[in-house]
């Protein structure tokens, strides 16, 4: 990775991810389009029990991304074969100020954090496996991190696992940086979850505010 601090920053003003066809963005405000998510079920798969199932699926996403409340997030959905009824993947990316020091050091402490995971337990959760790597993409230095995560509910008989892919950005001269997080709805999902989740990333297109 390849760092170029700035003895000033400016703010990310905006940023998209150019993502294939088949990811699509979810709206966080109801009251602009409160029937989301069964008009994009209704767009991708014709009538039936498969296109009722993924309406809800996307409609309960929806209402779970909203609760969280946070104005910096931006969301997506990856629906690759809209024929099973499923979403294969949520998308979640938001911007978080940068602490004051380097955006090396601040690479390094989130890297830290996200091998601290590694075996970690609290009531309902359990990472099973904690992968990390660091890397490069247009819009900056990265690192990044692969989980495979035990989820179990109270009263449940089995625990659920998530594949989990986790990325922190740091575009060279921001005051911010990008956390992108691809949620899979079961293991297998993806063929190769780093590597497609990377893939996304390296997609990934900031704009600064402009120089005084």
């Amino acid at each position: 990775m390849t760092f170029r601090d700035s003895p000033s920053t400016r703010d990310i003003v905006d940023l998209s991810v150019d993502t294939e066809p088949t990811w699509y963005p979810v709206p966080l405000d109801r009251s602009e389009q409160p029937l989301w998510g069964e008009t994009l079920a209704a767009e991708v798969i014709g009538a039936g029990s498969s296109r009722r199932t993924l309406g809800a699926q996307l409609e309960a996403l929806q209402i779970r991304l909203i609760g969280i409340g946070n104005p910096r997030m931006s969301c997506a959905v990856w629906i690759p074969y809209p024929e099973t009824g499923r979403a294969s993947s949520a998308l979640a990316f938001q911007l978080t100020d940068l602490p004051a020091g380097s955006a090396e050091a601040a690479a390094d402490s989130y890297l830290a954090e996200l091998r601290a995971d590694e075996g970690r337990r609290t009531p309902g959760i359990e990472y099973l496996s904690v992968t990390t790597w660091q890397g490069e993409v247009a819009a900056g230095p990265f690192v990044a991190a692969h989980n495979l995560i035990a989820l179990r509910n109270p009263g449940d008989d089995e625990a659920v696992i998530e594949e989990r892919t986790v990325f922190a950005v740091f575009p060279p001269g921001a005051a911010q940086m990008v956390q992108l997080v691809f949620s899979a709805e079961s293991v297998g999902a993806f063929v190769n979850m780093p590597r497609q989740t990377e893939e996304v990333v390296a997609a990934l297109r900031i704009e600064l505010e402009a120089t005084a």
